[in-house]
């Protein structure tokens, strides 16, 4: 395909998410893909979910760029991090990944007929340079069933999901009002990360694309 980018440096994505592949495919970036392997960091207590999620991503990048450290065509490097904010009052829980099907039930029962916040962190890292920044969407949940969110956790479709659901996969159907950007939710605010890397000069854009703007 023909993209509107030409790379100016190579680029690797520190997430093995096909989500998030797919985004950065889908306008025409060349990138390898390196999953970081190291241990995701806890939150610690009193930590800002947002905080947090930056945490992740920055410890992310950190460990990718720094396991490319032989390479002499100075890649950059980026990560992202997504994570499922539930405000109760003056509390937020942060839900991960479930545990089981059980655990998957018990997160949906919690989401189903109230508003969330999905917040998705990255991080762009290379040489000296490190810059994290995030995005947030709201998202609420349809009041559906106890019947129909066990139905749902049993297509096994919740279990490799932050908050047990994929707005882009089965669930959603769950999903009633968002306010924000759907690629957030997905995992990549994919507007805001072409900013960066343009910004960083990881990109450029192509002169047929600056002739149109």
């Amino acid at each position: 395909m023909t993209s509107a980018f030409t790379m100016l440096r190579p680029l690797v994505l520190a997430s093995g998410s096909p989500r998030r592949r797919a985004f950065l495919e889908g306008v025409g970036l060349c990138f390898d893909v390196l999953p970081a392997s190291c241990p995701e960091p806890r939150p610690l207590p009193g930590e800002d979910p947002r905080a947090y999620a930056s945490r992740c991503a920055e410890a992310k990048a950190r460990f990718v760029l720094g396991s490319l450290s032989s390479r002499t065509d100075r890649p950059a490097v980026l990560s992202a991090d997504t994570i499922v904010i539930l405000r109760e009052g003056k509390n937020a829980s942060i839900l991960g990944k479930p545990r089981d099907r059980n655990d998957a039930v018990a997160m949906l029962s919690r989401l189903s007929g109230r508003t969330h916040e999905v917040v998705t962190s990255c991080c762009l890292a290379m040489d000296d340079y490190m810059e994290a920044f995030d995005d947030m969407t709201e998202v609420t949940f349809a009041p559906w069933p106890s019947s129909v969110l066990e139905a749902y956790a049993d297509s096994g479709d919740p279990l490799d999901k932050a908050g047990s659901y994929g707005i882009q996969d089965g669930g959603a159907f769950l999903v009633s009002g968002l306010r924000g950007s759907w690629s957030t939710v997905v995992g990549l605010p994919l507007n805001i990360v072409l900013e960066r890397l343009l910004k960083a000069g990881v990109l450029r854009l192509n002169d047929s694309s600056r002739e149109l703007s």
